[in-house]
């Protein structure tokens, strides 16, 4: 009966983000969804409502929200609430969903420069999220363009939490021995800016797994003989930094 409930719910929300809704109400509706799932990713046990918003149709829907012509508030909750449809890593048929959709191509599409920092924050994070454990998702961004863009990011005088989400996506964006992302990384200037921007005080907010990632994809980069030794740099940051609190930010 609990399922049910919960099922209803979100066939509900998705209902509130069809075409022809009132802007406030679509974006209220995708915030409602992410909340859903990131604080059933809190709990214990598999993860459902994910599949429900699947179910439901809802990935298109949301997908769709990103279109340019779409009001911004709107495309910030979206943006985020594709990106809460990547976490956990056990629903591969969201992620490929998101993909066949649309969704990648859409997400890298927001990272334009003139977007606000919310929007490249949920953008970014979003990306990360699809990426983490998903190779075709990680060819698709760089396919689309991905890599560059996630890299103008990391400009000096961005915000911190821009930088982070998009620090993040390039990581996973390495993930399984991925050496055309990381070669491509690597001949964009990623290490470069990563190691322009970044220093202890902001990796603070990362764990430990992301550190190790970043580690790898430094000394691939570095392989490649990324200019000015930066990507050694990264490396050597990366391995001096001790969190003084274990934070999640995966």
């Amino acid at each position: 009966m609990a399922k049910l409930g919960a099922r209803a719910r979100v066939a509900a929300l998705v209902g509130r983000l069809a075409p022809g809704r009132p802007a406030a109400e679509q974006e209220e509706a995708a915030y409602a969804l992410a909340r859903l799932c990131e604080e059933e990713s809190l709990r214990r046990g598999g993860r459902q409502t994910p599949v429900y918003v699947r179910e439901c149709g809802g990935i298109p829907a949301l997908v769709g929200l990103l279109a340019p012509g779409a009001c911004a508030a709107v495309r910030e909750a979206a943006a985020g609430a594709l990106g809460s449809l990547g976490m956990g890593g056990e629903h591969d048929e969201n992620n490929d969903r998101v993909r066949e959709c649309g969704g990648i191509a859409a997400l890298v599409g927001l990272l334009a420069p003139g977007g606000s920092a919310l929007l490249l924050r949920n953008a970014a994070g979003a990306l990360a999220n699809l990426c983490r454990d998903s190779f075709q998702n990680r060819e698709c961004v760089r396919e689309c363009g991905g890599v560059p863009t996630l890299v103008g990011l990391l400009a000096p005088g961005g915000s911190a939490a821009v930088h982070e989400q998009a620090a993040k996506a390039l990581a996973h964006l390495c993930c399984g021995n991925n050496t055309r992302n990381r070669a491509c990384i690597g001949e964009r200037g990623g290490a470069a800016a990563l190691a322009r921007c970044w220093r202890p005080a902001a990796l603070r907010t990362c764990t430990r797994r992301l550190r190790r990632r970043w580690q790898t994809c430094a000394a691939t980069m570095n392989a490649t003989r990324t200019p000015s030794g930066s990507a050694g740099a990264l490396s050597r940051w990366s391995r001096s930094w001790r969190p003084a609190r274990e934070r999640t930010c995966t």
